[in-house]
C-alpha cells in the first residue's frame, strides 16, 4: 500500500514537472502549427530499477522571418521517481529523432524538402527530465504549396534485449 502511494505521488509530481517542460518548449517568436499535445505521448516501461519514462514529442512546421519555413520536433521527457528508482543509470543505448520538413502541391502527395537526425542519447541519459528540439534547415516558403512537419523517433532501451523501437510521430497539420 505504501509503495503504491509513493508511486502515485511520484507520478503526480513527474506529471506536473513534465507539463512545465512542455509549456516552456514552445518558441515565442515564430508562427507555428503543431500536432496535438496528446497525439505524441507515451509512457515507456524500463527494465530493472530504471523508472518509467514519460515521453512527449510535439511536431511542428514553423514560419520564420524572411519568407522561410522549417520542421521542428521537440522531445520532452521525465523519468518517474518512485523513491526506489535508479535515476543515474544508463537508460538508452540509442535515442534519435529524425525531423522532416515536407511540402505538398495542390492535389499532390507530401515531398520531403529537408530532413535532420538528432542524437539525444547522451542528453537523455544524463538528465532525469528535459527537452530537446530537433530542427530542419529552413526552406524558402512557396505560398502555392502547403507545408508540414513530420518526425520519427528510434530508440533502444538499455538492458531490455528487444532492439530498436520505432515511434512514428503524428505530423503537424498543414500550413498554407
Amino acid at each position: 500500500m505504501q509503495k503504491n502511494l509513493l508511486r502515485a505521488s511520484a507520478v503526480g509530481a513527474a506529471s506536473v514537472a513534465f507539463c512545465a517542460v512542455i509549456s516552456v518548449s514552445q518558441s515565442a517568436g515564430a508562427a507555428q502549427t503543431c500536432s496535438g499535445a496528446t497525439s505524441n505521448s507515451r509512457i515507456q516501461s524500463m527494465p530493472g530499477a530504471i523508472p518509467e519514462a514519460q515521453l512527449n514529442a510535439p511536431v511542428c512546421v514553423e514560419s520564420l522571418p524572411e519568407g522561410k519555413v522549417r520542421g521542428k520536433a521537440t522531445v520532452n521527457w521525465a523519468f518517474i521517481n518512485d523513491g526506489q528508482s535508479d535515476l543515474a543509470g544508463k537508460r538508452f543505448t540509442s535515442f534519435k529523432v529524425t525531423t522532416r520538413l515536407e511540402s505538398r502541391a495542390p492535389g499532390g502527395a507530401d515531398a520531403v524538402v529537408h530532413s535532420t537526425t538528432c542524437d539525444l542519447t547522451a542528453t537523455i541519459n544524463a538528465n532525469a527530465e528535459g527537452s530537446y528540439t530537433c530542427l530542419t534547415p529552413a526552406a524558402i516558403l512557396d505560398p502555392s504549396k502547403q507545408w508540414s512537419g513530420d518526425a520519427t523517433v528510434v530508440y533502444d532501451i538499455e538492458g531490455d534485449a528487444k532492439g530498436a523501437i520505432t515511434w512514428q510521430l503524428t505530423g503537424s497539420p498543414l500550413m498554407s
